[in-house]
């Protein structure tokens, strides 16, 4: 694959692999000559999920043999991986190339200029350790998902000039429409750092910027920078006449990035960004404006028992379909994702709170584990800021939120990151807010995330009174309930009495305007190396309304029609043989606009279909469509379907 200014091999491909159980293979040089006995396997790869390796923690080795093009004159050439778990170094042709340490899902790169040899056969030799680790995020063996080690996403070749883009900054927020600009406006902040300051001396150094639709360009703009430079800010625009980003009208604009030096292209990067606002003000959400309730689920990526950690686009699709059919429009994930998950949710419209990977342990962060966490959030949000999807940073979960200790951590790393993004939020879920409101670390946060387990972990404790002391506590800030749900087989009743205390929970959040958000746990049963049920890759917790392979349990519809924006009623009129369709809004939990919405009829043999579009219906209202019944089939199937092509809810009806 070739952008202008940038050549990008993908070695998603076959690579040789060989565990190293006895950590003997440097002092046997495999670093310099390669794998004496490896296997065939195929990147993105985790050994954990096959049956001789499942159980295996340790170090693991890969190779690759490849030939590179000929470089430009004074080019760079580096090799960019999306995530290996866990601790990995990387020899280029017998040199130690670099490394990654501590951190299992961010992406990085190792700089390769001087050590790759053109046309030639390079050989690069990774080793891999996934062995709990004190000094690690997540730290031991304290977090609640799978370690699966490995190249467990994709890596690429890059080859650029000299002046190779490293990080681009992008804020794109909305002007909304007034009386004297009827349409809204977009403004395009943000700077493009270089990935090392320029050794060749250049006259001038030149930021382009293209921002298209469909191919359509809507702007340009450049701004020119001194020799030598490593930060060029972009040239500040605003731009008319765009259309805003929503869950429902996920708009997506290109913006390609261009380093000229005297003249030539050096590189060049494109990115999708969506123009759009999500704030917490008082105690509501508002995106683009408009009060919304939103609700949601999570899931607890690398289950699937056939490719764990090391998913495939098509896994990636198959899931987060699964979740908007439920509709979700709100989720957060324990440790950062990839670039292709969130250029999903950007793509058809999932809002997302991405965190580090904190769970527990150090229950009270300080000193010695700040550096790390910064790394952390600096890989993350240098290469997600640009997701439109993405709308907080998560900085724990779980830890003691009652400690003063934990009160000054979120304070302190809350500041780093509005540093590095001023406009996303920084929250802290918290499952000891419930005890002492007032006192708790999820305070210092810009939501009040809250892990109800009322009734299971958290005992007994009077739910109406407990939201009344959040509310007290917080008056001035949203809550989201960020966890919810049965966690089998610690407690029994199995599916039913998930769905009994759905029902139950739900009914006492949809009432409370201060809960501005919910994310159910879990979507999936999950694997977790601290699992109470099944064993190597089929270690699991039971907490979804699908299993491990995505199969739908009962409790998955009525997650589905809890969280559904409208309800739909259909009344055979017999004396006039019409069809009076009844759609409401919700106006609880969830609650938002419904625009661009249809009521498809459809037969259920045959093709005979009908779509009838849906009045704009803020939340509350409600719209009687009229339909002849003379031609209708008389057994069809009715649905309310998102702009994005998701059903929210369906039925079957009789005439």
């Amino acid at each position: 694959m070739e952008q202008l200014g940038r050549t990008i091999i993908r070695l998603d491909k076959t690579w040789r692999f060989q565990i190293d159980p006895e950590a003997e293979g440097i002092t046997m040089g495999w670093d310099k000559t390669g794998l004496p006995s490896p296997e065939a396997v195929t990147v993105p790869h985790t050994w954990n999920v096959q049956p001789e390796t499942e159980n295996y923690r340790g170090h693991a080795w890969y190779e690759l043999r490849c030939t590179v093009p000929e470089l430009p004159p004074g080019g760079r050439v580096w090799f960019d991986f999306e995530a290996v778990y866990r601790d990995c170094i990387i020899w280029i042709n017998g040199e130690r190339a670099g490394s990654h340490l501590n951190s299992g899902y961010t992406s990085f790169r190792i700089e390769a200029t001087g050590l790759l040899k053109a046309r030639q056969e390079n050989l690069l030799v990774i080793s891999v350790d996934n062995g709990n680790s004190e000094t690690a995020l997540p730290k031991g063996n304290s977090f609640d998902w799978a370690d699966d080690g490995g190249m467990i996403r994709g890596v690429t070749l890059n080859i650029t000039g000299e002046a190779a883009i490293d990080v681009i900054q992008i804020e794109a927020t909305p002007r909304f429409p007034d009386p004297e600009q009827p349409r809204a406006c977009g403004r395009l902040r943000g700077s493009v750092t270089l990935h090392k300051a320029l050794q060749t001396a250049a006259k001038e150094v030149r930021l382009e910027l293209v921002l298209q639709q469909q191919g359509r360009t809507i702007w340009e703009g450049a701004q020119a920078a001194g020799y030598p430079c490593t930060v060029i800010p972009f040239p500040e625009a605003e731009i008319e006449g765009i259309e805003l980003w929503h869950f429902d009208h996920p708009h997506l604009y290109e913006l390609n990035v261009r380093i000229i030096a005297d003249g030539e292209l050096q590189d060049s990067l494109t990115r999708n960004i969506g123009f759009r606002e999500f704030r917490a003000e008082g105690s509501r959400f508002l995106l683009n404006g408009e009060p919304v309730r939103l609700t949601g689920v999570e899931w607890m990526p690398g289950s699937h028992p056939d490719s764990g950690m090391a998913e495939t686009l098509e896994d990636i699709k198959r899931v987060l379909t699964q979740m908007k059919q439920a509709n979700c429009v709100f989720t957060r994930f324990h440790w950062q994702q990839s670039e292709q998950l969130l250029e999903w949710c950007d793509r058809y419209g999932i809002l997302v709170q991405e965190e580090v990977p904190l769970w527990q342990q150090p229950a009270e962060p300080g000193a010695e584990t700040l550096p790390l966490i910064k790394q952390q959030l600096s890989e993350m949000i240098s290469r997600h800021n640009h997701h439109p999807s993405v709308i907080a940073w998560g900085v724990g979960n779980e830890l003691d939120g009652q400690s003063p200790k934990t009160m000054q951590y979120v304070q302190e790393i809350r500041a780093y990151i509005k540093e590095l993004d001023p406009v996303r939020t920084v929250n802290y879920v918290s499952n000891t807010v419930h005890l002492e409101p007032s006192l708790d670390a999820t305070g210092a946060g810009d939501i009040i995330m809250w892990n109800d387990y009322i009734g299971t972990w958290h005992g007994e404790f009077d739910m109406d009174e407990t939201v009344r002391k959040l509310i007290a506590a917080h008056p001035d800030k949203p809550i989201v309930v960020s966890e919810f749900g049965l966690c089998e087989p610690v407690y029994s009743g199995g599916d039913a009495r998930r769905s009994e205390q759905m029902v139950e929970k739900m009914d006492i959040y949809r009432k409370v305007e201060q809960i501005a958000g919910m994310i159910y746990f879990n979507l999936n049963d999950y694997r977790t190396q601290m699992g109470e049920e099944g064993e190597g890759r089929m270690r699991q917790r039971v907490h979804g309304v699908t299993d491990l392979y995505g199969a739908e349990k009962p409790s998955y519809q009525l997650l589905r029609e809890v969280s559904s924006p409208v309800t739909l009623e259909i009344v055979h009129q017999s004396s006039s043989d019409e069809l009076l369709c009844r759609i409401k809004c919700s106006d609880g939990l969830p609650s938002y606009t419904i625009d661009g919405y249809k009521l498809i009829l459809s037969a259920e043999e045959g093709s005979w279909e009908r779509q009838i579009d849906i009045p704009v219906l803020s939340p509350g209202e409600q719209a009687d469509l009229v339909v002849p019944a003379m031609d209708i089939p008389r057994s069809i199937r009715a649905a309310v379907r998102r702009p994005t092509g998701f059903d929210v809810l369906e039925q079957r009806v009789e005439l």
